[in-house]
């Protein structure tokens, strides 16, 4: 029987609590209106540098706002809304690498066990490779994703794509000293906890955060987007020049994706499982420390969760692009502070990405 890591908030509810003592009803209704109406026209922002549509989602304690703006279908015209669901892309690392350290803290998995212990005979130099490594991203593995792979083989299943991803020669060696980013860690992954449950990852994600966490909205597809959701537009780009002709692509197969970017969710459901996660719900105190301590220096990435700089300050996170959709996730180390973002277009001209990144900044550090 699967055991249920929980633990206690009631510190987290206490400081909560406590950051609207002395507000009048009035002067924080007054204040939700106005950060309301700041984040909203940084969301027009987005839309104006020319990406279709975009969704912000910006908590603060118990507070919540949230802004959508442009278009999630550009064919119907259909307008963005902020509870459509979209890929969240590489954000699903976050997830996987949450149920790998509870398998962690089972004892059912160790993160010093070999890629050879779990998958015999797959990766080479699978021996010196750990666990570790996959997670932090400092395995030395190089990533699959590339145009060549979305265009040979985009419904490859997921030992295939791990074969093919391995079949590249390594970035660097010895395993662990370097980071270099690479989806290739999280199939392997993947692959590791279907072996280690003998049962789909797709279940373990559902039966261990997804239903868990009341995450309603969310699930582990790679196959079409059911329901109304947001449409995803790829840019063509050709010598650093994006072109501004964009292609639907939400129909594009996510099978190459797998346990690397896969989830299709909400923002708010997003924020949820980050607050939940950061908070201590989904696993103890000693898998989330490692999770959240920097492998390497400079310190960018820990055990699933990215380490970004901000104006004001680190923040704890993850990124994701998939089938022209973007997002981007960024908390404060408890998670009181959450900033959720989605825009439906990739890749983006130097002006919407430079609006784009500024509006993160200017919503989570300003508003």
């Amino acid at each position: 029987m699967r055991r249920r890591l929980v633990a206690a908030l009631a510190v987290a509810v206490l400081a909560a609590a406590g950051a609207v003592l002395g507000l009048g009803i009035e002067q924080r209704r007054r204040d939700q209106g106005e950060t309301g109406t700041r984040l909203q026209r940084l969301a027009d922002e987005v839309v104006a540098s020319g990406i279709p549509g975009t969704i912000v989602l910006l908590r603060d304690g118990s507070t919540e706002w949230s802004a959508a703006s442009g278009l999630a279908d550009r064919e119907r015209r259909r307008p963005m809304a902020r509870d459509l669901r979209f890929r969240i892309g590489s954000v699903t690392k976050t997830m996987v690498a949450t149920v790998v350290l509870q398998l962690v803290a089972e004892k059912r998995l160790h993160l010093e066990d070999s890629v050879e212990r779990w998958l015999p005979g797959l990766v080479p130099n699978g021996r010196r490779i750990k666990l570790r490594h996959l997670l932090s991203h400092t395995s030395g593995l190089a990533d699959y994703v590339d145009a060549d792979f979305v265009r040979r083989a985009p419904a490859w299943k997921p030992r295939r794509v791990a074969a093919y991803a391995v079949s590249r020669p390594p970035i660097f060696s010895p395993p662990g000293a370097q980071f270099a980013y690479a989806s290739t860690n999280y199939v392997l992954l993947g692959l590791v906890v279907e072996e280690a449950t003998r049962s789909e990852l797709a279940r373990e994600l559902r039966e261990r955060i997804f239903e868990p966490l009341q995450l309603g909205r969310t699930s582990f597809s790679t196959r079409r987007i059911r329901g109304n959701h947001v449409r995803g537009y790829r840019a063509p780009e050709r010598q650093g020049i994006v072109s501004r002709h964009l292609i639907d692509v939400t129909d594009d197969s996510a099978a190459g994706a797998w346990a690397a970017g896969a989830v299709v969710s909400t923002t708010h459901d997003v924020a949820r499982f980050f607050s939940a996660l950061l908070g201590g719900e989904l696993i103890p105190p000693r898998q989330l420390r490692a999770m959240t301590t920097a492998a390497v220096t400079p310190p960018r990435y820990g055990l699933g969760l990215a380490i970004f700089d901000t104006p004001c300050g680190k923040v704890l996170g993850h990124t994701g692009n998939i089938n022209g959709q973007i997002s981007a996730v960024w908390n404060s180390p408890n998670a009181s502070r959450q900033l959720v973002a989605m825009a439906n277009a990739y890749p983006l001209s130097p002006d919407a990405d430079a609006t784009l990144r500024r509006t993160l900044e200017s919503a989570f550090c300003a508003l």
